[in-house]
């Protein structure tokens, strides 16, 4: 699921259902801040300008998570700045159908992802029927090999656990997942394992 945390507090007690598609964590301090981005891998961040200098120096440490800056009101200066290290920029009073639009943006780009059609390669997985193409072709897959390429394609080139793994699939043992794993590199995926943080990751080629 698309990770997003947030740390505006005008977003926290919001009765619109904007964030009812993702998984979201809120924050209201640096320390917050900080410890929730190592805790966890985020795909966006809404921030206001307020942590600008906390996310100086998480990007020194090479996180690159997406984020869309919140200022109290418009400045030309804080719009440069914020363009500097982030991705975009908003102004108060926030337009929660605008923020929605702009979320939705950077879920597409996060999973390369049109009309909720995320690809890889010659790959298209379609989310809603919980499809897999390869170009026009049907691949005929199992329900937990379908969870296992649903978890990789919105998590291409980042790590996932295999407690994370085992947590979404139904029944399985190391041999099977190494079955899943072996099958799904057969199929042209390229999926690697980390044995020093026993993780999988799908490569882009």
């Amino acid at each position: 699921m698309f990770k997003i945390l947030v740390g505006e507090e005008t977003l926290r007690h919001t009765t619109s259902n904007i964030f009812a598609s993702y998984e979201v964590d809120f924050i209201s301090s640096y320390d917050d801040f900080i410890d929730a981005s190592y805790e966890k891998e985020y795909d966006l961040y809404i921030l206001n300008l307020y942590y600008y200098s906390a996310l100086e120096e998480l990007q020194k440490s090479d996180d690159k998570t997406d984020v869309i800056f919140i200022d109290e009101f418009y400045n030309i200066n804080n719009l440069k700045k914020a363009l500097r290290i982030g991705d975009d920029y908003m102004v108060k009073p926030l337009y929660l159908e605008e923020l929605e639009i702009r979320i939705k943006y950077h879920y597409r780009k996060t999973f390369n992802c049109i009309n909720n059609i995320i690809t890889y390669n010659d790959f298209y997985f379609h989310l809603n029927s919980k499809q897999l193409f390869l170009k026009s072709q049907k691949i005929k897959l199992s329900p937990n090999e379908l969870k296992l390429i649903k978890l990789f394609f919105t998590h291409i080139n980042k790590p996932i656990s295999k407690e994370i793994i085992f947590d979404t699939l139904e029944n399985t043992s190391d041999g099977s997942l190494r079955v899943y794993i072996s099958k799904l590199n057969k199929l042209s995926l390229h999926v690697e394992y980390d044995r020093a943080i026993s993780s999988y990751t799908l490569k882009s080629s």
